[in-house]
């Protein structure tokens, strides 16, 4: 009895053994399902399956390839999903058919290279679409900033912080965003004011000629010739240019071209005589407009222009006073 019982657990440990190592020997299910694939890595597993029918393969080697190769193939391209029996060229192995067997590897091989082929040029093509895109006028900008376009906008950046913190406190009082508003206001009508005044200064000077300055109605043109041949002989041609300027006006008063009434400007005394029929200054003298008007032009340019003069503006001068009837000697 006690023999039996060992045998009988013996029997029992025999069996639990036998379906352990059955099941440790098992192959993995991965072998047979195979792995997944791209075109490329597809293309290589057949290159090597081409290369294990060349020759001659003995029917040991056909047997042992059929063994190696999985149930089917699983492979991705970016379009789409493909599942490749490996069924029928098992059974060509089988058959021990290496030739047919070769030449079904050599197409699938040749589908794998060309679907890889699609997808290199698919992207080269997808690249030079990206390049030519990004090449257009609106990405111009595109390319890596420079050292002075990140101080930009680093600087910009900053700016904008500040403002942002300024007009953010001052939400919380009303009373400083009035005051802040009005500021504002006021800083742009002054600094149009002052722009339009400064605007109005720099006006032309023949057009907008400043207020004569008070001059003596006593004096005739031979005082003011005097006085401007002195200037003169002190290098102040400046002063001596004014003087015979006024010895030429002095001078139309007295043949009664002009009133005596020494407010006028320069310019409206120019614009009476142009304004004077050419009938009358004949009776009365000579055309008085061209050397009027040249001694206008050189006192505007050297008195209120304030420009340089020398001894060849005396001396044209007193041409112009000569043409207007001035007797120099």
């Amino acid at each position: 009895m006690r023999r039996s019982g060992w045998l009988m657990l013996a029997a029992i440990c025999l069996i639990v053994a036998w379906s352990t190592r059955g099941q440790t020997e098992k192959t993995p299910v991965d072998k047979f399902l195979g792995g997944t694939y791209n075109p490329e890595s597809f293309a290589a597993e057949l290159q090597l399956t081409e290369e294990a029918l060349r020759g001659q393969p003995t029917a040991k080697q056909l047997a042992a390839l059929r063994d190696s190769l999985p149930q089917y193939w699983n492979v991705e391209t970016p379009e789409q999903k493909y599942v490749i029996s490996s069924a029928y060229l098992k059974e060509l192995l089988g058959e021990g058919k290496a030739s047919e067997a070769d030449a079904w590897v050599n197409h699938m091989l040749a589908e794998a290279q060309s679907c890889s082929a699609r997808e290199l040029k698919g992207n080269v093509d997808a690249r030079a679409e990206i390049a030519k895109i990004l090449a257009g006028h609106e990405f111009a900008t595109a390319n890596r900033p420079s050292a002075w376009d990140l101080f930009r906008q680093r600087l910009s950046a900053w700016f904008d912080r500040l403002l942002y913190k300024l007009f953010g406190e001052i939400n919380r009082y009303p009373m400083g965003q009035k005051a802040l508003f009005w500021a504002v206001v006021f800083a742009a009508v002054g600094f149009i004011a002052l722009w339009l005044f400064r605007f109005m200064a720099s006006r032309d000077s023949f057009d907008s000629l400043p207020p004569g300055e008070i001059v003596s109605a006593s004096r005739t043109w031979q005082e003011w010739i005097g006085m401007a041949r002195e200037a003169a002989s002190r290098r102040d041609f400046r002063e001596a240019v004014h003087s015979a300027y006024w010895a030429g006006i002095a001078r139309l008063e007295d043949t009664g071209v002009v009133p005596r009434d020494r407010a006028k400007t320069p310019r409206e005394y120019l614009q009476l005589v142009e304004e004077t029929p050419p009938s009358e200054l004949g009776q009365r003298s000579t055309n008085y407009r061209t050397p009027l008007g040249e001694l206008t032009k050189r006192l505007e340019r050297i008195w209120y222009a304030n420009r340089g003069a020398g001894p060849e503006d005396f001396a044209e001068t007193l041409k112009q006073l000569q043409e207007m009837g001035c007797q120099l000697e």
